[in-house]
């Protein structure tokens, strides 16, 4: 029998339309268990953000955890080899609590992953597979881009060298706390203001925030940033979404994991970013074999409540 696809609730026709999206793209669906080793979360607790974990002993008295998060299951698991790198997509629900909340949630979300050989165009193909993921979702969007190696190469040559001081910077950059930049990296008041112009201050259209930066980029990384973001825009707009596109450095996650393209997603209807990824090379260091590593996750949770069926919009 047909699907009546009028019927379905937005999360599950989001589903079916981002397999096929995701599979034309050359990605294979990946099934996790349901828990894995609390270690594996424990060294890696910067990488989730400041969320919690759910442990409980298993039959062999090891600690274990339900899954707070996919990307590190799939990291741990996943047979990476030089001429076919890991291409998949999945369903799964992860269990944690919201950045300093105290409640754990079920979080049913979906996502890719790609890790393997492949420069920077992975890394460029993956950001727009996100873009079209929210166009699917509804075109009336925001794709909100930063990038981790630029914000973290300007804050260097600003005169941060500690990693604390450079930690410290971050939360204000975070924030939209210009106020504080110079106190908090030890630096003089210039050097901070030329940091809040740059990555604080201003409009975050593409064009207009990214000659911010290429203006006073002077690193060898710096600029390495700066085009990749510029290649990044004009893939972007090719797609006739470059409006829906804008350049944030107030996006910012763990410096340890992440070191390029990092970017959320927005939808109209939805009071909080629905989408999130970016590049995370630092987590596959610690395998010591320098692969690339790009992926997001798209939560699914809040699409039901906030968008009515096809048949719900003709009543």
């Amino acid at each position: 029998m047909p699907i009546d696809f009028s019927t379905l609730p937005k999360d599950e026709l989001t589903f079916l339309k981002l397999r096929a999206l995701y599979e034309a793209a050359g990605y294979s669906p990946y099934k996790m268990r349901r828990f894995e080793e609390y270690s594996l979360y424990l060294d890696n607790s910067s990488f989730l953000g400041g969320s919690s974990v759910l442990t409980f002993q298993g039959p062999g008295g090891k600690l274990l955890a339900l899954k707070p998060d996919v990307t590190l299951g799939i990291a741990k698991n996943a047979r990476i080899e030089d001429d076919k790198p890991v291409k998949v997509y999945y369903r799964e629900s992860v269990y944690r609590t919201d950045r300093g909340g105290t409640e754990f949630r079920e979080i049913n979300q979906m996502g890719l992953e790609y890790m393997g050989k492949g420069g920077d165009g992975e890394a460029l193909a993956i950001c727009e597979l996100a873009l079209r993921s929210l166009v699917e979702i509804d075109e009336k969007f925001v794709f909100a881009v930063s990038h981790m190696g630029l914000v973290s190469a300007l804050v260097e040559e600003a005169g941060v060298t500690s990693t604390a001081r450079k930690k410290a910077v971050m939360d204000c950059i975070r924030s939209r706390n210009a106020h504080d930049i110079a106190a908090a990296g030890g630096i003089s008041a210039a050097a901070a203001q030329q940091l809040a112009d740059a990555l604080v201050r201003g409009d975050t259209a593409f064009p207009a925030a990214l000659g911010r930066v290429s203006k006073v980029a002077r690193s060898e990384a710096a600029r390495f940033a700066v085009e990749e973001l510029g290649a990044l825009y004009d893939r972007l707009s090719a797609t006739r979404y470059g409006n829906n596109v804008r350049l944030d450095f107030s996006i910012l996650n763990a410096v340890d994991y992440y070191n390029g393209v990092i970017f959320q997603g927005f939808v109209e209807r939805v009071p909080k970013a629905i989408l999130s990824g970016g590049r995370y090379d630092g987590l596959l260091a610690k395998r010591g074999e320098g692969y690339v590593a790009t992926g997001f996750a798209l939560y699914l949770d809040e699409l039901n409540a906030c968008y009515p069926t096809a048949r719900e919009v003709e009543k």
